[in-house]
């Protein structure tokens, strides 16, 4: 991480990211953020978050944001190792608005994790990817056939609001 001082190396800070010097855009932005940064503080946000400590929502906020690898890939660690449920919970949560595309296939293990929680958060990525235009419908028809006839009521629900969204965006396109 450069210090306050220091004066930003902006061609070395696009090698290594390994971005086009030459070109910009949102998406260079939010991973040269990220890499001033650097994963711990991304991966202690999460921390952060999960835990609940004060001024949480504001660490929320700049994971959605950035969405940064390093804080999607701490949320699925604390999902899939943590034994306190309500932490795995909240890791889904966040993960919910941090995710991308890349993300999409662990809609289908949220939705078949035995806790409820879980699954309803689950469903809940796939609405964000859909939301944010990281997917299109035809990449969540798959997630999207599995929550019809989900035996999670909060699932099925959802996926009646999204089939009905999708519905209406294609009648207007």
């Amino acid at each position: 991480m450069t210090s306050h001082n220091e004066p930003v190396d902006w061609q070395a800070l696009a090698d290594s990211i390994g971005a086009d010097p030459q070109s910009g855009g949102d998406r260079t932005a939010r991973r040269a953020i990220s890499f001033l940064l650097g994963d711990e503080a991304m991966r202690g946000a999460v921390d952060w978050y999960v835990e609940g400590l004060p001024a949480s929502e504001h660490a929320r906020s700049v994971l959605r944001l950035l969405q940064p690898d390093a804080a999607r890939s701490r949320c699925l660690e604390i999902y899939r190792t943590d034994p306190d449920p309500e932490r795995r919970r909240l890791a889904v949560e966040l993960l919910r608005v941090v995710a991308t595309a890349d993300d999409l296939p662990l809609v289908g293990e949220f939705l078949a994790d035995a806790d409820p929680a879980v699954q309803t958060w689950g469903i809940g990525v796939l609405d964000q990817l859909l939301f944010r235009g990281h997917i299109d419908a035809d990449d969540a028809e798959p997630f999207l056939r599995a929550a019809e006839h989900h035996p999670n009521p909060q699932v099925r629900e959802k996926h009646a609001y999204l089939r009905a969204h999708l519905e209406s965006s294609a009648h207007r396109g």
